[in-house]
């Protein structure tokens, strides 16, 4: 192959897509890189392949916006057709979600407002994209590009039925397309919010396993992925925009390109501002007694108090949390001192079970902890994605778990905010005990939220609601509560408000697993739920053998009537 094409200097090759290879090469005449894209035509169809490209150039060239990618310059050498293009070498974004997993939702926001500012740009020139999908938004530290133009530039050519080749379908392609309807703005509108629930979740905006699959679920009107059960910390703000966008039928989308990227900008602009100052990607931060700074390579969660970034020693390549209080909360003693709390009361307990502390320290006044970094989603997350597990499955989580509180109990600490999402699983289903914010010692002095109880409603045992101390007792209900929604799907004592939810959980019996459960699992989780402490279990040591016991069980597939040997007898 030629190293030189026209003026342009080739100097290495970068990747192929399809019939196309991109160079990064130089213009030999004004001495800046760019990008070089080789197009074979196949000959039977030379003529048509040459009207369709220079079209799809024409048109490009006319667009003038940063994310959008602009033709440059054309050539006809060597049997092949080129294109030359401004250099940026971005990745597909649908690669870098299956290769590094779901987006942040600041990260998701501030990509998704630049796909709608290029949309938007298109659209008010009277142009539609018509092809808006992961695969041709480019992602590099500069942000997006958006390419791929065929198939506006044959709609603004007024050219239409379009070709297969061009029209392209997808998952995330708008249904009216399916039916032979012209892609409009609204068609596009739906390709942004498909692209970007996608981003959030991995997931094709009207499910499905494989493309074909995704794509037949769209042509047979199922509904769209229900982005909160998929994403819960999503701002229902967005995950409603979201939605509205994913309608099916293109006038019931309400807003534009423009408006679902206002809500996209806001979005990202608030997580941005959970940000403390000095805890920006790029920034390294020295933990207190520690020798090795950790580099801040971005925002990977929040809670109430706190917001997590991932980081990584400046020499190493092990992945750690940090967490760090809130701004909103720097100010607030109570809430600093709970932040700190909890850095404290897990910081000498080494279990497999329980999330390890590597580090404390403070930044501009902002107190923050170094955590191990776990691969893999919460149980929260698990089980709004996948329902009810299998009775063995769920019995060796809930015996991981079981561990865990033993191993805090023996310290003498109550975690008393026990529930799925603070559950975090390894790989392996190793379950992780996360997030102590609220826990305290059994010997220590009450410490509230003022004027509010501790806890999430649905796994707090009866006792939290009154003016009593707690006991590990707390603990075992809410793992009670996290089985039978493991078993069932649901919590325990699910009502439609918090206030229905708590005279339920005070006063209504124990329900009963489904009798096509194993009664030994059932046992345990009757028990576990009791109104009365003392009937639950005396040692936490005494589960953990009895959920150890019961997994065991059920993954032999010796599952009989009755209940698993020990498991109503407390033992010494």
């Amino acid at each position: 192959m030629a190293t030189r094409i026209h003026h342009y200097e080739i100097e290495e090759s970068l990747f192929s897509a399809g019939p196309s290879t991109f160079f990064r090469a130089r213009n030999e005449m004004l001495g800046h890189p760019v990008l070089l894209r080789r197009l074979t035509v196949e000959a039977d169809r030379a003529e048509d392949a040459r009207a369709t490209f220079f079209r799809e150039m024409r048109h490009a060239a006319a667009l003038h916006h940063p994310n959008i990618q602009r033709a440059l310059d054309v050539v006809e050498a060597e049997g092949f057709l080129w294109s030359v293009h401004e250099f940026r070498t971005g990745t597909p974004s649908d690669q870098r979600v299956r290769t590094t997993g779901p987006a942040t939702i600041a990260e998701a926001a501030r990509l998704g407002s630049e796909v709608s500012d290029a949309l938007a740009h298109m659209h008010s020139r009277g142009f539609v994209h018509g092809k808006v999908k992961p695969s041709v938004v480019l992602v590099d530290e500069q942000g997006i590009q958006l390419i791929n133009l065929v198939k506006s530039a044959d709609l603004a050519a007024g050219i239409w039925p379009l070709r297969p080749a061009v029209l392209g379908f997808s998952p995330f392609t708008a249904p009216e397309e399916f039916d032979g309807r012209r892609p409009t703005r609204e068609s596009d509108l739906y390709g942004l919010a498909a692209t970007v629930a996608f981003w959030l979740t991995n997931s094709y905006p009207r499910g499905g396993a494989t493309v074909d699959e995704a794509i037949e679920r769209v042509k047979a009107g199922a509904p769209a992925i229900d982005l909160l059960a998929l994403r819960p910390d999503l701002p229902k703000g967005l995950a409603d925009a979201l939605a509205a966008a994913l309608d099916r039928e293109p006038f019931q989308r309400h807003g534009s390109a423009a408006s679902l990227g206002t809500i996209l900008v806001e979005t990202h602009r608030r997580l941005a501002a959970e940000v403390p100052s000095g805890f920006e990607t790029g920034v390294h931060l020295l933990p207190t007694g520690s020798i090795e700074s950790l580099q801040i390579l971005g925002r990977h969660g929040s809670g109430a108090f706190g917001v997590v970034f991932r980081a990584r020693p400046r020499d190493g390549d092990e992945l750690y949390a940090v967490k760090a209080l809130k701004p909103e909360h720097r100010q607030d003693k109570d809430a600093r001192e709970r932040f700190l709390r909890e850095a404290r009361a897990i910081q000498g307990i080494d279990h497999r079970n329980v999330i390890k502390i590597r580090g404390v320290g403070e930044e501009g006044g902002t107190p923050y902890a170094v955590m191990e970094f776990i691969e893999g989603p919460d149980l929260g997350t698990l089980l709004l994605r996948e329902g009810a597990l299998a009775p063995a499955r769920a019995a060796r989580i809930a015996a991981g778990v079981g561990r865990g509180l033993e191993a805090i109990h023996l310290e003498g600490i109550i975690h008393r905010d026990l529930k799925p999402h603070n559950v975090l699983l390894a790989p392996g289903d190793r379950p992780i005990i996360a997030d102590f914010g609220v826990a305290r010692s059994a010997a220590s002095a009450r410490l509230t939220m003022t004027g509010h109880f501790v806890g999430t409603p649905a796994y707090m045992a009866p006792e939290q609601f009154d003016d009593v101390p707690p006991t590990f007792a707390v603990d075992l209900f809410a793992l009670g509560a996290i089985l039978h929604e493991m078993l069932t799907g649901r919590p325990p004592f699910a009502g439609k408000d918090a206030l229905s939810t708590i005279r339920a959980i005070k006063e209504s019996p124990p329900p009963r697993l489904p009798a096509d459960l194993p009664s030994i699992l059932s046992d345990i989780v009757t028990r576990l739920l009791q109104k009365d402490p003392a009937a639950r279990y005396a040692k936490t040591t005494t589960l953990a053998e009895d959920l150890e016991r019961v997994a065991a069980v059920l993954e032999a597939g010796r599952v009989a009537e009755g209940t698993a040997e020990g498991a109503a007898d407390e033992g010494a």
